[in-house]
């Protein structure tokens, strides 16, 4: 049994290395070490230490990158973690491991051993970064492999079994499996991954430990440490700061926090097998892919219930299908090319209909409520429940992009005058969500006298979508934007000013032009990126 979960894992894991997603978030993730451990002089920040520096030895830089990897990975892991098991539905892995002895316990050990290689491939290439930030900073020329590795042995590692065992467990659950279940891990990812540090909970970062082996070197160099205050998160400091020579964590600081990890490696693992219980090994009618269309020579009723004829739909075209050929395969060149007006007309709207389809009541009605209360005056420069509201249709935004990359959707969109036609139809279809969220704010905040803050509202209402259609037309999939925009969102309550997309901290935020400047690069990237594509096929 052993042996066939490792070589699941390792299978899954060769195939999910190669997704666009994967190599988007190893990006991101060794874009945050150099923010945690900067070379030049970058005032970003991941690890503070109130108005203290650490020297880069290796034990320092290994502790920063090591956080920051772990709060990034976290949720943005997450996101790329998940979905593992519904695509071998989809493609059919699922029904040929169905037909194998592989039992429903070992294929999702597989399922969890495969989060844990693709994270620890991903820690190994910030661990690298580390000790090339170290070398090229120059403040220790002495390398200490040990220091440098155990803060992610000790804290990133468990942290992140107990991120792929929660994803195995989120694939399972009924509910869960979809962009609710993004949602919901973002409020798990506040209150034990952030809030931990202030609350006094469950020590994920294992902040107790670091934070008082500083304290020791510092109270042994002479420093007042009660006044001393540590943070994890990205942030900008200007100020000059202090530095400090902390060796970092070492093999006699190790038994705690090692017990720990190897507890919560147990736990992730338990979690991960819990989903047995939801999982049916793909053998129930619910482990059917869903049908896109009629199989090559079927003339019958188009799975799914269109109940149209492959005759029929031919004699609307104008032309009969011929004996054999494949059932609502669509000839571009056979089509009566439309008026572009119309084109982009009808493209817009479908798209936009496409993108609300499936909402529930209760999700209108709390949408219904978040534009009552936008329109109420606000109380300063900004308002205060705009940021809220607009978290709301992130499930909306994050199909954007992705979905006509499968069946006869393509050959439909074929008969469409141009890609570029075509991507700027979705990208105003998921703007409009925006605008209808922002309208109410825009108009209060203009008769309050705060122009730059309803220029900021109307700047971040093109940026979202723009950001959603890029993330997912790269990706081909709606988890990255899932993972990257409650991260901006975060960054945005917090007042961190780089990231103020909605211009709620006033006077520091980004200039509202420089907001929807950066919106139409978005644009046009996903425009080309859409064209270069379709030129390619």
């Amino acid at each position: 049994m052993v042996t066939r979960v490792g070589a699941l894992a390792l299978a899954d894991f060769r195939e999910r290395r190669r997704r666009p997603g994967y190599l988007v978030v190893l990006l991101g993730t060794l874009a945050l070490g150099l923010l945690a451990a900067p070379v030049g002089d970058s005032r970003w920040e991941v690890f503070q230490v109130t108005d203290l520096h650490g020297r880069y030895t290796s034990g320092y830089v290994g502790t920063v990158t090591a956080l920051g990897g772990a709060v990034w990975l976290s949720l943005a892991g997450f996101g790329i973690a998940r979905g593992a098991i519904p695509r071998d539905e989809q493609s059919g892995v699922g029904r040929l491991l169905a037909a194998t002895p592989t039992g429903r316990i070992a294929y999702l050990a597989g399922k969890f051993g495969s989060n844990l290689l693709l994270f620890g491939s991903m820690l190994l290439a910030l661990a690298g970064t580390a000790l090339g930030v170290q070398l090229l900073k120059g403040d220790s020329d002495r390398v200490d492999v040990v220091r440098l590795l155990l803060p992610y042995v000790l804290i990133t590692l468990p942290l992140l079994a107990a991120v792929a065992g929660c994803a195995v467990l989120f694939d399972t659950v009924p509910g869960l499996r979809g962009g609710l279940g993004s949602m919901v891990w973002f409020a798990v990812w506040l209150v034990f991954v952030l809030g931990a540090q202030t609350t006094g909970g469950l020590d994920l970062l294992g902040m107790r430990r670091i934070t008082a082996s500083i304290r020791e070197v510092l109270a042994a160099g002479g420093r007042p440490v009660d006044g001393v205050e540590f943070g994890v998160g990205l942030t900008a400091d200007n100020r000059v700061l202090g530095t400090f020579d902390w060796p970092g964590l070492g093999p006699g600081e190790a038994g705690g926090p090692a017990a720990t990890g190897l507890l919560l490696i147990a736990a992730a693992l338990g979690l991960a097998l819990l989903g047995a219980l939801w999982f049916r090994r793909f053998d129930g009618p619910e482990a059917r892919p869903a049908p896109t269309g009629l199989r090559p020579g079927a003339t019958g009723v188009r799975p799914g219930g269109w109940g149209r004829s492959a005759a029929r739909d031919g004699e609307r075209a104008g032309t009969a299908p011929e004996p054999g050929a494949a059932a609502f395969a669509l000839d571009p060149a056979r089509l009566t090319p439309a008026r572009q007006g119309r084109t982009v007309a009808a493209a817009f709207t479908g798209e936009l209909r496409i993108l609300v389809q499936g909402q529930q009541w209760w999700w209108a009605g709390a949408a219904v409520i978040a534009a009552a209360a936008l329109s109420v005056a606000p109380d300063g420069p900004s308002h205060a429940v705009l940021p809220f509201a607009m978290l709301w249709p992130v499930l909306l935004w994050s199909r954007m992009g992705h979905r006509a990359d499968g069946g006869s959707t393509a050959e439909l969109l074929g008969a469409c005058p141009s890609p570029l036609r075509r991507g700027l139809a979705a990208l105003l279809a998921g703007i409009v969500p925006a605008l209808a969220v922002v309208a109410g704010s825009v108009v209060r905040l203009f008769g309050a006298g705060e122009p730059r803050a309803a220029a900021g509202a109307l700047a971040g209402a093109l940026l979202i979508p723009a950001l959603a259609m890029l993330c997912g037309t790269v990706t081909r999939g709606p988890r990255l934007f899932q993972a990257v925009y409650p991260l901006l969102w975060y960054g945005m309550i917090n007042r961190v000013g780089g990231l103020d997309f909605l211009g709620v901290s006033g006077d520091r935020a980004p200039a509202p032009a420089a907001v929807a400047g950066l919106a139409a690069a978005l644009a046009l990237g996903v425009l080309a990126v859409d064209a270069i594509r379709h030129a390619t096929r």
